[in-house]
């Protein structure tokens, strides 16, 4: 907690001295008399002047006294300003600005940006009473209804202590926080860090609506000069700049089932940044929730993406997926099988990749021997032969085309070529490699040979004895096969081996 105060408290510093117009001079300030109306160590700044306040509620104010008190005014916002560039006489200058403001207030206790200046300084000068600020900022509220320092200052502090960034928002923060950003946008409707915040609270507290409408504010906001405060709190990550916050609305909209204004809106984040592979993978995911016509719109946008980055595998494959979820089955063909050609020289793992999404989109439409075609030129584009095993690095993409063959023909009910494509992954493999082994016995499985398939994984953990995964294996089988009581002597027996139970059991 002390590290997040200071980093609050760094971050007020900064908000200060970026919040103040009052004019300089190139000479050093002199000091003011010393305040009649100073705080003691004991009363907090906000009891007092509440309390000087109430006893000037019936009183007039002179035009004499409320130009005395807004010179005052000027004169702390020009110690605070000298204080915080290091200019001279910064040497006490927030104790110089506080005694400043608060003759100001003495003059005129109705002076709303007195009490909005004090609520700075009590947060960044000792003892650096947060609650104090707070109750400052309140009293400029209450006199000026569009006092924006104010609440903002209102705003922050009370997200500060709302414990956004910590998981579980605190119940009584959490709503004055949310008040306190409305106020923000109802005197800056293009506060981008207004609308930003509003969105992170409304997606905690299951504001879905809210959250979409906030995001679309955030996005037509003004660029943001100060960033600090939003960055502490959700993290270095975070970006408080308008166009960040497409993505976050195309997130949304998703989630609320309004998939095709999702679709739009992230496929012109994908166009304009083909690059951002976030980006990309969230406007996957809406295609692939989406139906025929939502995924027709993004077909425009993803070409644009891929003519712009056409070396990009990620992009391209992308875009045959939403033609052929368009129904442009053939173009989506065509686009994998022209990158594929296109690479094959100069990228041969982005070529083989193309050839195997390829497959997939092929093995979809049950065009199985298409399929097992374009799986099978993946393999001869990375140079991969039946006649010599694959290097550890290729192993694991053989393993993935071979599984993926053996898939297309299953769902083809093609149990021969099955059979045939799992000996020649045994072949390739080597014979202590397990993939064609657990292939066969998930083969024997499926199709209800469970005889078979029992016999092979026996003679697989012969093998390989201390095998813990292939004797779980043999003890589902042996329950599918409704022999419980030998696979549970099968698991207890290994227990035991390992010192695992007990003698009671």
């Amino acid at each position: 907690m002390k590290f997040e105060k200071y980093i609050l408290l760094s971050v007020f510093s900064i908000s200060a001295a970026s919040g103040v117009y009052a004019q300089t001079t190139s000479n050093p300030p002199q000091p003011p008399p010393p305040a009649s109306a100073m705080t003691s160590p004991q009363t907090k700044m906000s009891v007092m002047l509440a309390q000087n306040l109430e006893k000037s509620q019936q009183l007039e104010i002179s035009r004499e006294r409320r130009e005395q008190a807004y010179a005052k005014l000027l004169e702390g916002q020009r110690y605070i300003w000298n204080s915080s560039r290091g200019r001279a006489g910064s040497v006490g200058g927030s104790r110089l600005a506080k005694q400043a403001l608060l003759q100001a207030l003495e003059l005129n206790p109705k002076m709303a940006e007195g009490y909005t200046a004090l609520a700075e300084l009590a947060i960044i000068m000792p003892p650096n009473d947060i609650d104090d600020a707070l109750a400052l900022a309140l009293i400029a509220t209450k006199l000026d209804a569009n006092n924006f320092g104010g609440y903002r200052i209102q705003a922050r502090l009370n997200t500060f202590k709302s414990r956004l960034n910590n998981g579980t928002l605190d119940p009584v923060y959490t709503p004055k926080a949310i008040a306190s950003w409305k106020d923000v946008t109802r005197l800056d409707a293009r506060n981008a860090e207004a609308w930003a915040f509003l969105s992170e609270f409304y997606e905690k507290t299951n504001q879905p609506e809210e959250r979409i409408e906030a995001l679309k504010k955030w996005i037509a906001s003004a660029t943001p000069i100060e960033t600090q405060f939003y960055l502490k709190v959700v993290g270095a990550q975070g970006n408080l700049q308008p166009e960040s916050a497409t993505l976050k609305l195309g997130d949304a909209l998703l989630k609320t089932g309004k998939t095709r204004e999702a679709i739009e809106i992230i496929s012109r984040s994908v166009g304009d940044d083909p690059d951002n592979t976030e980006a990309v993978e969230l406007l996957r995911d809406a295609i692939a929730a989406g139906d025929k016509d939502a995924a027709a719109i993004a077909i425009e946008s993803l070409q644009q993406a891929v003519f712009a980055n056409p070396e990009n595998p990620s992009l391209i494959i992308l875009l045959a997926e939403t033609q052929a979820r368009a129904g442009k089955f053939d173009d989506a063909a065509k686009v994998l099988q022209s990158a594929s050609d296109k690479v094959a020289v100069s990228d041969k793992v982005s070529s083989a990749n193309l050839q195997v999404a390829l497959g997939d989109l092929l093995a979809k439409a049950s065009r199985t021997d298409e399929a097992i075609s374009a799986y099978q030129k993946s393999l001869t584009v990375r140079g991969l032969t039946d006649n010599e095993p694959p290097t550890e690095d290729e192993r694991e993409f053989v393993i993935s085309v071979f599984e993926k063959m053996i898939q297309t023909y299953k769902n083809a009910n093609r149990p021969a070529d099955v059979k045939a494509v799992i000996e020649r992954a045994r072949q390739l493999l080597g014979k202590n490699d397990l993939f064609a082994d657990r292939q066969t016995i998930s083969f024997y499985r499926e199709s209800g040979l469970k005889n078979e398939a029992l016999q092979t994984v026996r003679s697989l953990r012969a093998k390989n004895p201390a095998d813990y995964e292939t004797l779980r294996l043999e003890a589902s089988i042996l329950t599918e096969n409704g022999k419980v009581e030998d696979a549970v002597a099968l698991v207890k027996n290994l227990l035991k081996k390992n010192g695992r139970i007990n003698r009671r059991d």
